[in-house]
């Protein structure tokens, strides 16, 4: 699950992504979440156990980009927090978040050659 602080780090990271499809392609591989299959009726209704069992554990990645981290209109850098849940047998979060781990996607490069990395 990706979360925004606002609405100007989601414009952000929508633009960083459409400019630079490394870091698309590097958040895409970083943020997926593992899927599960439960058997439906032809109704749609859940009828037995999951196929795959869901995991435990639900992942959050909450990102925000700084005003004065943009150059022209591109982030420099994207934090982030990764916060994890316990789930119920269902993968339905139980508790409370927990932050794991923080950290910055980071241009060590321009907007013309970038050259991202992460930094925790």
């Amino acid at each position: 699950m990706i979360e925004f602080t606002d609405s100007f780090s989601q414009a952000c990271v929508a633009e960083a992504c459409a400019a630079f499809p490394e870091l698309r392609n590097r958040l895409a591989v970083e943020l997926i979440l593992p899927m599960f299959v439960r058997p439906l009726n032809a109704m749609g209704q859940v009828i037995g156990k999951p196929i795959v069992a869901p995991n435990p554990l639900l992942h959050k990645t909450v990102l925000s980009v700084f005003h004065r981290d943009v150059v022209e209109h591109l982030p420099k850098e994207i934090a982030f927090c990764r916060y994890v849940c316990p789930c119920d047998s269902y993968g339905v979060p139980t508790g409370e978040w927990q932050r794991v781990i923080n950290g910055v996607y980071f241009n060590h490069g321009s907007n013309e050659q970038p050259n991202w990395s992460v930094h925790t």
